[in-house]
């Protein structure tokens, strides 16, 4: 792989990161959030 390639590589690798980690944040809480609502929980007041 070239130089560039890989600096075009690398470029996008690194900016993809931060909304990938985003996006797995979401989607735990979202999931989460199902469970709790197919169990039943309830918020305490």
């Amino acid at each position: 792989m070239s130089e560039l390639e890989q600096l075009i590589w690398n470029v996008l690798g690194y900016s993809s990161m931060p909304f990938i980690f985003l996006f797995g944040f979401i989607a735990t809480a979202v999931v989460a959030v199902f469970i709790l609502k197919m169990f039943g929980a309830k918020p305490t007041k």
